[in-house]
């Protein structure tokens, strides 16, 4: 293995950089997407630490011979049920004890949290949730879900106290499990009004990219497909738009390399689309690297589903198999698009 795939050089070339140019982690969901869990107690002995059950909380450690993606979750994603108790089971503790443990061994600074509401009234209960949560901590930055059973016309109010009332700084789109078809004219006219509400107060949407499995409607896995997300009209905001996963979540290679002309092509159209490289095994990052704008990128975790630091370590790696300048490329990716799309300053241009 030379220096330039050696997990431990990666991590520490990469927090040599971060010292004047800190890193973000733009895909990170404070809780469990799949059945919206948000009942949690307080651990008594641990400032930031929330927890269900009985089980114990452990500190995250690095680990380079550990397998990658979780191959738990992988193994029952296209199973329900499994699913559903494999997601509790990785989020039986959250809180900013739990992601900050996460973030320091990757030597990233902040994270941009995802909350994903499924069901109709519980949208603000989870954004609720997650400012009793993590409101003191600084290093997170809190996004707005997309509220399920809203009519059209509430929705940007909705989006509006989101912003005044709770600081978020984003809005979260996740068109398989909200059941947001862009292909009908439900579907799409949600879509493109929470576009409209997001370009007048200024809030990047970030909207999830690929299939999703494990879901007992086999048509709203399809929803987040590019082919399907191409039917909306981007250009009805100027805020920035991130496709999460590349729009490439759950495909295969072959589904992968037809799905990036795709990608392209609408990024060509909409000069203030971007991508994410969540959840994204080192190949099929390879392979996005490679043929997409590298000044169009920003990392991502899926945390907790992903452990920040392995996604972290992967990431570097793919970019050093492609980049001929991978620090001003990771600059780029890590640090200044995140800041750029949530407006904080930053000291690369």
């Amino acid at each position: 293995m030379t220096k330039f795939t050696d997990p431990a050089y990666l991590l520490s070339w990469a927090r040599e950089i971060s010292k004047t140019h800190p890193f973000m982690d733009f895909h990170v969901h404070p809780f469990d997407v799949y059945s919206g869990d948000i009942n949690y107690q307080a651990d008594p002995k641990e400032e930031g630490l929330f927890g269900k059950g009985v089980s114990a909380y452990q500190s995250p450690e690095i680990d380079f011979n550990e397998q990658y993606p979780n191959q738990l979750f992988e193994k029952v994603s296209k199973n329900p049920r499994m699913l559903l108790l494999a997601s509790r089971l990785l989020y039986s503790h959250t809180g900013p004890k739990v992601f900050t443990g996460q973030l320091d061994l990757a030597g990233i600074k902040k994270a941009l949290l995802l909350p994903v509401s499924r069901n109709p009234g519980s949208a603000m209960i989870m954004v609720d949730a997650c400012v009793e949560l993590f409101q003191h901590d600084e290093r997170f930055d809190l996004a707005c879900p997309f509220p399920v059973g809203f009519p059209v016309n509430a929705l940007q109010n909705f989006y509006v106290v989101g912003k005044k009332e709770k600081n978020l700084r984003a809005i979260k789109i996740h068109p398989n499990l909200c059941d947001l078809n862009p292909l009908t004219d439900t579907g799409k006219e949600q879509i493109e009004t929470t576009l409209v509400a997001a370009g007048e107060l200024k809030l990047p949407v970030i909207i999830h990219g690929g299939i999703s499995t494990g879901l007992l409607s086999t048509e709203s896995t399809q929803n987040g497909l590019l082919s399907r997300l191409t039917n909306i009209n981007w250009n009805l905001t100027s805020s920035p738009v991130i496709i999460a996963h590349a729009g490439c979540f759950g495909l295969s290679e072959s589904e992968t390399n037809s799905t990036i002309p795709i990608l392209n092509g609408l990024m060509d159209r909409n000069p203030h689309l971007f991508v994410d490289t969540s959840a994204l095994n080192f190949n099929t990052l390879q392979l996005v690297l490679t043929k997409v704008d590298l000044t169009r990128m920003i990392f991502g975790s899926d945390a907790l589903y992903f452990k920040i630091w392995r996604s972290w370590v992967t990431f570097l790696q793919a970019l050093h198999t492609i980049s001929p300048s991978p620090e001003d490329d990771l600059i780029r990716i890590a640090s200044y698009n995140p800041m750029h799309c949530l407006n904080y300053s930053t000291n690369s241009e």
